[in-house]
Parts: C-alpha cells; sequence; structure tokens
C-alpha cells in the first residue's frame, strides 16, 4: 500500500494532496462570489426617494401652522374657477417637527404667521408624488412675506374607510433614511413621531396601489403619542377620509395591530 504523506515544512505536497486543495480553492473561488451575486440581486431594492441634502432652495407659499405645517403653493384656478394648491409639507432639522423653528420666526417677526403668504429657505424632500420640505437655519430661514393671500381650501370629505398599511414618519420615508421603512427603521421612525413630525400613513388601495395619508384623531390633531408603538406593524385604521388640496388625511376613529396571517379575515373595526 503506497500512501502518500504531506509533511509541512516540505517545499511541495505530494500530488494528490495539491489536487485536492486546488479542487477546493477553485471551487471556493467560483461559488463565494456567485452566492454573494445572488443573495444581493435578490435584496428588496430602496425606493427611488430624494433628499436634496446639498441643495438649498427657497419656497413662497401660504403658512398652515396647524394642525400639521405646511405651506399651500397656489397652482392656478381647477375648471370650476377655483383656486387650486399643492401643500408641501413643512419638517424641522433633525427629528424636530417644523412647530419650534415656525413659533422662533413669529416672536421674531413679531406677527402671527398662519394664513400669511412667505418665502422660506429649507431642502426637499421627495417621494412619489409626495413633497416635504426641511426647514434651514435660523438666520437663514425667513426670506420674507410676500403678496400671497390665504384663500380657503375646504377639506372634502370623501367616505369613511377602511385602511390597511404601514404607519411612518414622512421625513425618512421621503428621503432623508433609506429604509424609511419596516422593522430597521422602527426605532428612528418612533424618535421622529416623538420630536412632532406628523404621523404618515401607507397603505394598499384595492388595486393594489400605494396610498399616503397623514393620521389625525377625529378632532383633527395629531396622535403621535398613541400611533408609535404600531410603527412598522401592519396595522388597521379605521376612520373618515379627507382630501385637503392635494394630501388625504384620515380623521382615525380606531387603530389596531393587525391578527397574524390566520386571523386577517377578522374584522377589526366596529
Amino acid at each position: 500500500m503506497n500512501e502518500e504523506f504531506y509533511i509541512g515544512w516540505q517545499d511541495k505536497a505530494p500530488k494528490s494532496y495539491g489536487q485536492w486543495v486546488k479542487y477546493v480553492v477553485w471551487t471556493l473561488v467560483v461559488l463565494v462570489p456567485a452566492i454573494a451575486g445572488i443573495l444581493v440581486l435578490n435584496q428588496r431594492r430602496f425606493i427611488p426617494s430624494k433628499y436634496e441634502i446639498a441643495r438649498y432652495r427657497t419656497l413662497e407659499g401660504i403658512l398652515i401652522t396647524e394642525p400639521i405645517p405646511c405651506l399651500k403653493i397656489p397652482l392656478g384656478k381647477d375648471l370650476q374657477g377655483l383656486p387650486h394648491f399643492q401643500r408641501i409639507l413643512l419638517i424641522g432639522m433633525g427629528k424636530k417637527s417644523a412647530n419650534p423653528a415656525l413659533e422662533a420666526l413669529a416672536q421674531k417677526t413679531g406677527t402671527t404667521l398662519m394664513g400669511k403668504g412667505i418665502r422660506l429657505k429649507g431642502k426637499l424632500i421627495y417621494y412619489d408624488g409626495v413633497v416635504a420640505f426641511e426647514l434651514g437655519p435660523e438666520k437663514e430661514l425667513f426670506q420674507g412675506f410676500s403678496k400671497l393671500e390665504d384663500v380657503a381650501s375646504t377639506p372634502v370629505q370623501l367616505d369613511k374607510a377602511t385602511l390597511r398599511g404601514e404607519i411612518l414618519d414622512p421625513k425618512c420615508y421621503l428621503g432623508v433614511m433609506r429604509p424609511g421603512e419596516g422593522k430597521p427603521h422602527r426605532s428612528c421612525a418612533i424618535r421622529c413621531l416623538a420630536g412632532g413630525i406628523p404621523a404618515f400613513f401607507k397603505a394598499k388601495t384595492s388595486n393594489g396601489e400605494q396610498q399616503y395619508c397623514f393620521v389625525l384623531d377625529q378632532d383633527g390633531r395629531p396622535i403621535n403619542d398613541k400611533l408609535a408603538p404600531y410603527v412598522a406593524d401592519e396595522v388597521q385604521i379605521c376612520g373618515v377620509v379627507e382630501q385637503w388640496d392635494n394630501w388625504y388625511v384620515v380623521k382615525a376613529e380606531e387603530y389596531k395591530q393587525l391578527m397574524p396571517y390566520w386571523g386577517k379575515g377578522m374584522v377589526m373595526c366596529r
């Protein structure tokens, strides 16, 4: 019986041993990149959201401070001759709402800002037709008042609805963080809601399309503290849906975490 024996300090390994090592090495050389490539290609892609982190813009519009801070940008008139607006959500720097910066600006200018035409400096954040505006530093934020006059745009009550989806914070979801949704983003979203950033709800319509709405209570007030425990879970919200210009707002009557998959057929709202 002629059995080859390899001694580590020898210059050359026996032929059979060397061939076996070559097979193993070349197999790993091929398999490792292939497995890595398959894993990368099968990962879920980040949504194509946009945060203009290095670009400041000045927006002009009518300032709304409550219940959800926003700028109403005039877009002319609709077919019925009524004024048409686009609402752009206002958000503060960091994980804060726009309210502290707007309150400081009101004190600085010595006037009430609600309903005033104004020019503000900041950065745009946008995705899938929804736009937010991160307010710039205090010294550069206020760019002057404008001659725009507030024209009341009455919310349109659509219907009572049952919506299923995920509670998000709009700042991160629209572009500041990736991913800005799901379990990996849960703790960050909770902190954003705690800082006063409006609660945002992503739901799917009956035809499978994404729909977004802001969530308030039945009286139209923020309920971030009550919604925070449900962030990143599949949630069902029951309430009245209203349209505020280009926004949808649900005034929630009930909100519950959905049951596991075997209980999804259960009626959860009265």
